[in-house]
């Protein structure tokens, strides 16, 4: 089974030969992940640089996030830089921004395929532990500062992109997506012709019941892996479509687990019964929780972590020998009343869990029956 590499490797058509697609999306979203500042400068212009200008060796270093940096990353990064379709894509706009006092995390930016077609890309969570927290303030706060800017770079990008105009992210960046295009006005929604969410988080119901959102979903197109965990969050009415991985679990959130096969994603016909199973049991514990419970929920799990001073994801888990006992000698430190809030909370959780645990495996044992299995 194929993946985004070897789409980027065998598709070479451009853009006006082939149709673009949701893979295209997905790789593109991938892209926005890296940190291209470092190089060139003219990517941050509207003037922009051609895609293939900026496969340049002494570029990696800084390119490459330690998230992102993987073999496979770099030989897509490689194919993309050759490949007819990819290499003449002009790269504009780029802006990233980070503020842990607003407790925001942002980046974008912005791809001209060619002058009839342009796609803004919206980058997902990064690493950093704000990034992390703006994504779990989406369970209480409307708009997160993110949210707020990837509208008005929205409206900016359409300023200097021309033609149809798609619009896309991967994780938090497919969340940003669609909240920028429902915000962005009737003559910019006109002209928008698809807006992508590739396992991005969905939204508090009351934002799914609203004008601006009924006035674009016809508009999106949201992707999720079979165990996706990440973009079922806060997940309400939104349609979707299930694409087959070929990891497991939470890892599947990896767009390079995707499945493609013959220019387009494999897909299945549902969740696995684990995915429907969190799903169920953390949408409940969410919505059984009060908008000002929910807020003291996370910001006592931050503090935890500010206080041990972390502030990234990679110092947590290289580093977890150090990192867990300053979580934990944090935690010990708390007063009585916000211990017996996060025991009560995470007891409630947990609670869920065990209740909805016969349906998953009703649901699973279900799935075997039809697939000839025991």
């Amino acid at each position: 089974m194929g993946s985004i590499v070897t789409y980027g490797e065998e598709i070479l058509e451009t853009f006006a030969q082939r149709a673009f697609g949701p893979v295209d999306s997905l790789i593109l979203s991938w892209v926005s992940y890296l940190k291209l500042s470092a190089a060139s400068g003219k990517v941050r212009s509207w003037q922009g640089v051609r895609f293939g200008e900026l496969f340049r060796a002494e570029y990696f270093g800084e390119l490459f996030p330690p998230t992102w940096d993987t073999p496979e990353g770099r030989r897509l990064y490689a194919a993309m830089a050759a490949s007819p379709r990819f290499r003449d894509i002009k790269v504009m706009g780029y802006t990233e921004q980070v503020d842990v006092e607003r407790e925001k995390q942002f980046a974008a930016m912005s791809f001209q395929l060619n002058n009839a077609l342009s796609y803004v890309a919206f980058r997902g969570t990064d690493s950093t532990m704000v990034g992390w927290k703006e994504d779990f303030n989406m369970a209480f706060q409307f708009p997160v500062p993110a949210q707020k800017a990837a509208a008005e770079y929205l409206t900016e990008a359409a300023k200097h992109c021309t033609g149809e105009l798609r619009v896309g992210g991967h994780s938090k960046g497919g969340n940003l997506a669609v909240y920028a295009v429902a915000n962005g006005g009737g003559p910019l929604q006109n002209r928008i012709a698809r807006v992508y969410s590739h396992d991005g988080p969905g939204f508090l119901e009351s934002v799914l019941q609203s004008e601006a959102w009924a006035a674009i979903s016809p508009k999106i197109d949201k992707t999720l892996p079979q165990s996706s965990l990440v973009g079922m969050l806060l997940e309400q009415q939104e349609n979707f479509r299930v694409v087959r991985s070929d990891k497991f679990s939470i890892w599947q959130h990896d767009p390079f687990s995707w499945c493609v096969e013959n220019g387009d994603f494999c897909f299945a016909d549902s969740l696995t019964p684990e995915a429907q199973y969190l799903d169920r049991t953390l949408n409940r514990w969410v919505c059984s929780l009060s908008p000002q419970e929910r807020e003291r929920f996370v910001d006592s799990l931050y503090a935890l972590v500010d206080a041990a001073q972390i502030t990234t994801l990679t110092q947590l888990f290289t580093h977890w020998q150090e990192s867990i006992p300053a979580i934990l000698k944090a935690a010990s430190q708390l007063d009585e009343d916000t211990k017996e809030f996060l025991f009560q909370t995470v007891k409630a959780l947990v609670g869920l869990g065990v209740k909805h645990y016969p349906e998953m495996r009703a649901l699973r044992e279900g799935r075997g029956e039809e697939n000839g299995h025991t």
